[in-house]
C-alpha cells in the first residue's frame, strides 16, 4: 500500500482534475478505502463512478475492486492493538524473552532514523527555521501529545521561546488562532493519525505558518503541509509503537540545538543554579 500511495502522489500532477481529486483522497484516507463501496467513494470525493474507474485503470489495475484489495490487505497485515496482544507472547513466555524483543526491535528503529539521510538533511533545515522563529510551538493528537511535551520541556531548557499546544478541541483551536507566519510549528504525527491533528495542521498551513513534521515511514497526509520531514521508525511487534527512535531523534535535534544557538550553555547554567537554590533537586 504504501508503495502504492507513493506512486500515486508522484503521478497526481498529471491526471485530469476530477482524478486529481480521486488521487488526493485516496492519499488523504487510505486507512478508510477498504471500507468503502465504489459509490460510496465517489460520493465521498464528489466524482461519478466512472472517473473512479477511470484512476484505477490509469494506476494500472483492471476495477475498482482490485485497487480496493491492496489497502485491505496491508490494513489486515497492520494488526490493531486488540489482535497485537491476542497474538502476542504466551502467558507462560520468559520475561527475559520480552527484553530482548524490545532490545532488538528498539536498536534497530533508533538506528534506522539516526542514519537517514533524510533527517540530516532535515536538521540542517530546522534549525535555521528555529531561529528565525518568533516562537516555537509544538503538539500532537493522543499519545503524540505527550512525546510532543517531552520534545518542548528538552527545548525550554536551552531558553528558547517554546510553547505546547495542548487541552479540549475548542482550546486547541484558541491556541492556534494565535500562531502567526513568524512562528514555527513542529508537530508530532504517527499512525493512526488524528483526524484534529490533521485538520490543525492543514489550517496553520494555509495561512503561511512555517511546519516541520515528525512521522512514521508511513502514508502520511501531513507531508503536503510541512516544509521539513523527520521520519522515526516505529516498528513493533507489541501493542504499542516503539518510539524509542523518538527519544534518540530529539536529543539528536536538541543537541544540534544546544551547539546552535550561542545564548543556549549561559542559559542551561544559569537554569541549573536558580533549580539547585531552590532546593528542586535532592
Amino acid at each position: 500500500m504504501h508503495e502504492l500511495i507513493e506512486k500515486i502522489i508522484k503521478a497526481q500532477a498529471g491526471f485530469p482534475a476530477a482524478q486529481r481529486l480521486v488521487a488526493a483522497y485516496v492519499v488523504d484516507n487510505c486507512y478508510q478505502i477498504p471500507f468503502l463501496s465504489i459509490s460510496a467513494l465517489a460520493q465521498n470525493i464528489g466524482v461519478s463512478e466512472s472517473t473512479v474507474v477511470k484512476f484505477c485503470l490509469q494506476m494500472g489495475f483492471p476495477s475498482f475492486a482490485e485497487f480496493k484489495k491492496v489497502f485491505a490487505d496491508s490494513v489486515h497485515s497492520e494488526l490493531v492493538m486488540y489482535n497485537k496482544i491476542s497474538e502476542g507472547s504466551s502467558k507462560n513466555e520468559e520475561s527475559q524473552n520480552h527484553f530482548a524483543k524490545v532490545l532488538e526491535e528498539s536498536l534497530g528503529n533508533v538506528q534506522t532514523t539516526l542514519e537517514n539521510p533524510v533527517n540530516t538533511q532535515s536538521l540542517e533545515k530546522l534549525l535555521p527555521m528555529m531561529k528565525k522563529a518568533k516562537n516555537i510551538y509544538l503538539f500532537g493528537g493522543r499519545s503524540s501529545a505527550f512525546l510532543a511535551g517531552y520534545f518542548a520541556h528538552a527545548l525550554q531548557y536551552l531558553g528558547l521561546p517554546v510553547h505546547t499546544i495542548s487541552g479540549g478541541v475548542s482550546d486547541y483551536y484558541d491556541r492556534i488562532s494565535l500562531v502567526t507566519p513568524d512562528d514555527l510549528v513542529i508537530v508530532t504525527c504517527f499512525q493512526r493519525y488524528t483526524s484534529l491533528t490533521v485538520e490543525l495542521v492543514r489550517d496553520l498551513h494555509s495561512r503561511g505558518v512555517p511546519i516541520a513534521l515528525i512521522t512514521d515511514n508511513g502514508p502520511s497526509p501531513l507531508y503536503a503541509e510541512a516544509e521539513v520531514v523527520f521520519h522515526c521508525s516505529i516498528s513493533s511487534q507489541g501493542y504499542l509503537p516503539c518510539y524509542a527512535s523518538y527519544m534518540a531523534l530529539t536529543n539528536a535535534i536538541c543537541q544540534a540545538a544546544a551547539a546552535y544557538f550561542e545564548s543556549a550553555p549561559a542559559h542551561v547554567r544559569e537554569l541549573e543554579q536558580k533549580l539547585l537554590r531552590l532546593g528542586v533537586f535532592i
